[in-house]
């Protein structure tokens, strides 16, 4: 008990030391539900209509303020009544009203304190638990004692409207690189969370209208399936579609529904008990297939529940005006409600940088932002900037700022077209050294754009994308169809497919790698292929067999660590080839190499050069394993630096090995799009990067503008620095005097 009285005290003085009431809130409920233990934390304010409105939470989705009408809900009578509510199953509770969108329904148990100054009541705090219990004696009185003290320090609601700082900066994760300016639009579509389970009062015409429900689901899929293609997206991320179309015509799933129907309730509230009830029984046998097939209903459920609202004349309206879309998540089906080009930008609460989001949004060219949080609570037509190159949201951006970004986003409009100009001309140095640019791809409409940027091949083809963007493993004819329209876009050109490479941050919705403390480190990579070798053979016999009668395959292994891994990978490729000629194939055996980015891989490449032919930096993970820093982890994220000294000396390390066993090396990741580490890498002497087909045009003119002995002598300058800091700064002062 004393320990909670001081946690109390000192929770009591860091809500009035801050200087931001969002900020405030935020720390409150954050502090409340450790301090308790509970799953839930919120606090609730009356607005100027006296509804209560969710303001902050700790457990709950906030992607929006959300409010009950007057009185309403368990919260609203403890603040009618301005007394304490504490009950052990709030849905069995006549008042209870669900909070929509905020995934309420997961919780059980309900305690709500009223906060009340000078005998007016402000709101409410409450706390909630998956546990059926209520809030013990001795707890229900610290949380009275609690909220006497924060409705002193709480804002009420006008401070909160009123508060609107300027140039408020957000960071997120890229998604998809670009600048954009403009209004925030709520993707607020009506979901299976929303939709309350009552018996419809004529219910005779459910099942013929669930029929035709069913029909508008189908037309709508096929229509957004066909928009999206439009768009130039290719099998792997349409293909999505399909596997919802499936998914519907389901005969267990229509079953249920209809038995459902049968009952008495109305078609929403059926199809609600059907798709929860499967969830319920995949979540309790616990079966890892099975849960991503749960996650697939939902998502169609509230496709489903969309489609109803609309014959309803309930559904949410689509503006007709260019949109900063905000949703906590955006899939497919979503951007195809909008028109092309109408979607400025995207920015998601949730999400990573190899979600379905982020690949659409690269495939689209759209800016993207994501993995927000809960900080980031926008209001519709909320005017904001989003810098997704620099990983930045800005709001309540001044119209100095605007005019800034306005500006920012002309000098790079004409900038892009002045770099068309370059398509055709060789990166070629001062001093006439040669560096090759190649293109990072992972979907097929990628290669169009690489090929318009000037792009001397596909310097990374992320083969697991189109895994990802499937319902189930692809088969071999899926596979090659697309790995064959890769390599006859390039013609003669060099392609680098990186086999299969899952795991860590890169999972499959249907084959999710779980249970591992530390991913990063775990099942991933070769790992994996040489663990699933009928799967990764499969995609071995698609990629040669689609490379018949092309020249330029390379086949690139991901996160090897040992020889026994290469002698492995090549045999497989070796028994995929003998495969293939015995069934009349021509195939010619093609280059073979591995990824450097484990970095117990670097000391190894002498002993490894005679098995490979080329070997790959993939500078991602190299800084990233280097550097013990998750780039994906907001917490650490300024800590990934592609010029730490470390990183310099090992890639040093890397192209001395690698030109003593005459290996050919290239280099991927983000290092080859960044001015900073171009410089470096020219320096260092490689003279192969893979970047994406965006940035080429820009890197290549930065490559013609410098002199490769002069840059070769500030990396030796360089090798001599002790910190990133001054690195750049030397860095940065070469770059200033070629006026870049």
């Amino acid at each position: 008990m004393d320990s909670l009285l001081l946690q109390i005290s000192q929770l009591v003085r860091k809500a009035s030391d801050a200087s931001d009431p969002e900020l405030q809130l935020r720390e409150i409920v954050d502090s409340i539900s450790g301090m308790f233990a509970v799953d839930v934390c919120s606090v609730y304010l009356l607005n100027e209509r006296n509804e209560p409105t969710l303001y902050a939470s700790h457990g709950l989705i906030t992607d929006n303020p959300v409010s009950l009408s007057e009185g309403r809900g368990l919260i609203g009578k403890a603040i009618n009544s301005k007394s304490i509510v504490n009950v052990a199953n709030a849905a069995q509770e006549d008042e209870f009203e669900l909070v929509p969108n905020t995934g309420e329904l997961r919780f059980k148990s309900f305690c709500a304190v009223p906060l009340i100054k000078q005998g007016n009541c402000l709101g409410g705090l409450v706390v909630q638990s998956k546990k059926e219990e209520v809030l013990a004696p001795h707890l229900e009185a610290l949380l009275v004692t609690i909220a006497a003290q924060l409705a002193w320090l709480i804002p009420d609601q006008k401070v909160l409207e009123k508060h609107t700082p300027v140039n408020l900066t957000l960071s997120g994760l890229k998604g998809s690189g670009g600048l954009a300016i403009g209004d925030v639009h709520l993707l607020t579509l009506p979901t299976l969370e929303q939709v309350k389970v009552e018996k419809a009062p004529n219910n005779e015409d459910t099942l013929s209208e669930w029929q035709r429900v069913k029909t508008l689901v189908n037309d709508q899929l096929k229509a957004e399936k066909q928009q999206m293609a439009q768009q130039s997206l290719t099998g792997e991320v349409i293909g999505i579609f399909d596997m919802y179309q499936l998914l519907l015509e389901d005969s267990a799933f229509n079953h249920a529904v209809n038995q459902e129907l049968g009952l008495g309730y109305s078609l929403a509230g059926a199809v609600k008990k059907t798709i929860m009830g499967f969830v319920e029984t995949f979540e309790a046998i616990e079966d890892e297939y099975l849960s991503s097939r749960a996650e697939d209903l939902i998502h169609l459920g509230n496709k489903i529940i969309r489609v109803i609202y609309e014959v309803e004349g309930k559904i949410h309206t689509i503006p007709d005006h260019p949109v900063v879309l905000f949703a906590r998540e955006v899939s497919v089906s979503d951007i195809a409600l909008f028109q092309d080009g109408q979607i400025q930008a995207i920015l998601c609460s949730e999400g990573s940088l190899l979600s379905h989001t982020a690949i659409l949004a690269n495939a689209l060219g759209i800016p993207a932002l994501l993995g927000l949080g809960a900080q980031f609570l926008p209001e519709e037509n909320e005017r904001v900037i989003v810098d997704a190159d620099n990983s930045k949201l800005i709001r309540f951006p001044s119209n100095a700022l605007c005019r800034e970004f306005e500006t920012l986003k002309q000098q790079q409009f004409d900038e892009f077209e002045k770099l068309k100009e370059l398509r055709d001309l060789p990166a070629v140095t001062q001093d006439g050294i040669r560096v090759n640019l190649l293109a990072n791809s992972g979907l097929l409409n990628d290669l169009e754009p690489s090929l318009k940027s000037g792009a001397e091949g596909i310097g990374l083809y992320r083969t697991e994308i189109p895994f990802m963007s499937c319902s189930a493993f692809p088969s071999e004819q899926e596979q090659a169809a697309i790995y064959r329209e890769l390599f006859s876009t390039f013609g003669d050109l060099p392609v680098y497919m990186r086999v299969l490479d899952i795991g860590g941050d890169k999972q499959l919705p249907y084959f999710p790698i779980k249970d591992e403390q530390n991913p990063a480190l775990g099942w991933r990579g070769i790992r994996f292929c040489l663990d699933n070798t009928a799967i990764f053979r499969s995609q071995l016999i698609a990629i040669l067999q689609a490379s018949e009668g092309y020249q330029g395959l390379h086949i690139l292994a991901p996160m090897v660590s040992s020889l026994e891994q290469i002698r492995s990978f090549k045999q497989l490729i070796n028994e995929s080839i003998a495969l293939l000629k015995e069934k009349g194939h021509e195939i010619k055996r093609p280059k073979v190499g591995c990824m450097i980015e484990v970095p117990a891989a670097i000391s190894q490449i002498p002993f490894w050069a005679d098995e490979l032919d080329f070997i790959s930096i993939g500078s991602n993970d190299l800084c990233q394993y280097l550097l013990s820093v998750d780039r994906n982890n907001p917490r650490v994220a300024s800590l990934f630096d592609s010029t730490h000294p470390a990183v310099l000396h090992e890639i040093k390390r890397i192209v001395e090995l690698a030109d003593n066993a005459s290996l050919d090396i290239c280099l991927c990741g983000e290092m080859a799009s960044d001015p900073r580490s171009v410089v470096m890498l020219i320096g260092l002497g490689v003279k192969k990067l893979s970047l994406g087909a965006a940035q080429l045009p820009r890197i290549k003119k930065l490559i013609r503008s410098l002199n490769y002995q002069n840059c070769s002598a500030l990396v030796n300058r360089l090798c001599t620095l002790f910190t990133s800091e001054e690195i750049k700064i030397e860095i940065d002062q070469y770059l200033e005097s070629l006026g870049q």
